[in-house]
């Protein structure tokens, strides 16, 4: 059933009835769980999410919550067509007139009902035991937070789609990000999660999420939980199908903007930054001073094509191997520009933001 932003937040019971033996029990003390969905224009995508979701857990102790910021396509249809062919499933639907996602995430998790929350993406498609497995987690006390790795996908049949989202699982696109490369041998701790299962109570603890960072929120949030001890627990028992951008501008306004962001969130957290964040900035910044010194003094001209040659052949020599192992040569032509514009874009992005004061 589809419940608007409107109605009454209604309880769950705490306890089910199962059939043993002919004979009805109680069971007791059945954690409830909702997942919350922050979207914007997901009308290609949440009906698929919604699907792998709906199965996930007791529907009794379960919902789905869409904080949809006001989308402009189909995706309020499709998820009430999805509420009525499924009756059986808890969907609730709920404004977020400020579309900004940690906005949202605020906004759904306040209306959850749920004991524990199920941050998840309307751009990506888990795998059928993300929620039980994140609860069942939980539960054991392994960690605070837990989440699983992306696999990720095309965002469109086309040589370009292919080349990003071939970059932005490989460690020399992205860094060290565990989350992000395809093969996790074994579970460990992280110091981020890209969809993290945690309480109501410790959102509630630490504040929410900062609405004042319109990208980096969960890595904010994240470190937060760390700071107070807890863990991040990424599980390789499970996935989520994430679907990367499909073309060169998407993805250039994408990257420029978690620049952005995350140099605004360093500012207030100094202590969380790591190595893999500070490469992209310094690769630009040392282009860009060596280039600009270099017009008038030859050893600064010398250094800028140092930087730029080893650059380009490093990113030739991982793009050649991409392409032999996925069969097709053509994308060792677009993967050199692929990885330039994600380092360029979230470089220059950092370096802008970090030069203003902070927010």
């Amino acid at each position: 059933m589809l419940e608007p932003a409107s109605a009454t937040i209604t309880s769950y019971e705490t306890e089910d009835r199962t059939e043993r033996g002919g004979a009805t029990e109680r069971v007791k003390n059945r954690m409830r769980v909702s997942v919350v969905i922050p979207c914007f224009n997901e009308e290609r995508y949440i009906g698929k999410v919604l699907e792998n979701l709906s199965g996930q857990y007791e529907t009794d102790s379960f919902e789905i919550v869409i904080v949809d910021g006001m989308s402009e396509d189909g995706t309020r249809e499709v998820v009430t067509s999805f509420a009525e062919d499924n009756p059986h499933v808890r969907v609730r639907l709920v404004d977020n007139p400020a579309r900004h996602i940690p906005a949202g995430l605020n906004r759904g998790i306040a209306a959850a009902s749920g004991e524990l929350i199920v941050r998840m993406d309307a751009h990506s498609v888990p795998s059928i035991n993300y929620v039980r497995r994140c609860v069942e987690l939980l539960e054991s006390g392994k960690a605070e937070v837990c989440g699983m790795p992306w696999r990720i996908e095309p965002g469109a049949d086309s040589l370009v789609a292919r080349a990003i989202a071939l970059a932005v699982a490989h460690p020399f696109g992205i860094g060290d990000a565990k989350y992000r490369q395809p093969n996790l041998a074994a579970s460990q701790l992280v110091d981020t999660v890209p969809f993290g299962a945690f309480s109501k109570s410790l959102w509630q603890e630490l504040g929410g999420f900062d609405e004042s960072l319109l990208a980096n929120e969960d890595y904010d949030f994240y470190y937060r939980v760390r700071r107070r001890g807890g863990r991040i627990l990424l599980d390789a028992s499970g996935y989520s199908s994430y679907y990367a951008r499909a073309t060169l501008g998407a993805l250039a306004r994408q990257y420029f903007r978690y620049g952005r962001w995350k140099a605004e969130m360093l500012k207030g957290n100094p202590r969380s930054i790591r190595p893999r964040q500070m490469v992209a900035p310094a690769f630009v910044l040392a282009l860009l001073l060596s280039g600009a010194v270099g017009i008038v003094w030859t050893p600064a001209l010398l250094l800028f094509l140092l930087i730029a040659v080893s650059y380009s052949l490093f990113a030739t020599a991982f793009a050649v191997q991409l392409a032999l192992k996925g069969r097709d040569f053509k994308l060792a032509l677009v993967l050199p520009l692929v990885f330039f514009i994600i380092h360029t874009t979230w470089g220059s992005g950092f370096l802008l933001s970090f030069l203003k004061p902070p927010r």
